[in-house]
């Protein structure tokens, strides 16, 4: 079974608007799942937006700071309070809600022991925030799982990882 751990940096700190730089840096990691996490959405869900949760600390992306996060069942998460739709297809010239985190945006669903949760661990100022969705089906048809991926935000760093866990047992039809 692959584990691949993607890295995606940006350096943006205060409130200016001038350049925003991100880096890209792709490693191998270990998978390892939320333990006790805190449940946004549950099995057997399609298309659905998770209430507004608490980040746990400031997290800025594109030079605004944020607290809170929407997740959805297809594979993105949200920042801030706005009412984020299920946003069911990946198209950034539709009503795409932003700003927005996109580890694996497509037409997903949870599996039938799967879900979409959080958990958040460290101390400050050194705390992380994993967003998990967890034992995903890339079609709502599917009747197995095929991939657990994670958005990580970093505190202090404002870094981001992706971290990605395939089923191997499990070939993905991709569209």
């Amino acid at each position: 079974m692959k584990k691949f751990l993607l890295v995606l940096s940006f350096f943006i700190c205060g409130y200016t608007y001038s350049q925003i730089t991100y880096t890209f840096t792709a490693l191998a990691g270990a998978w390892a799942a939320n333990g006790a996490p805190t449940v946004l959405l549950g099995a057997g869900i399609d298309d659905q937006a998770a209430a507004s949760a608490p980040i746990g600390f400031n997290f800025c992306f594109g030079g605004q700071v944020y607290t809170t996060f929407q997740a959805t069942s297809n594979g993105v998460m949200f920042l801030g309070t706005t009412g984020a739709g299920a946003n069911a297809f990946n198209n950034l010239n539709t009503g795409f809600d932003r700003p927005g985190i996109a580890p694996l945006w497509d037409d997903l669903a949870t599996g039938s022991g799967g879900n979409v949760n959080y958990q958040l661990t460290g101390v400050s100022p050194n705390r992380i925030l994993t967003v998990e969705w967890k034992e995903m089906e890339w079609t709502y048809s599917a009747t197995v799982w095929a991939i657990s991926f994670q958005a990580k935000l970093y505190e202090t760093s404002n870094r981001i990882d992706f971290v990605y866990n395939r089923n191997g047992g499990v070939s993905a039809n991709i569209s």
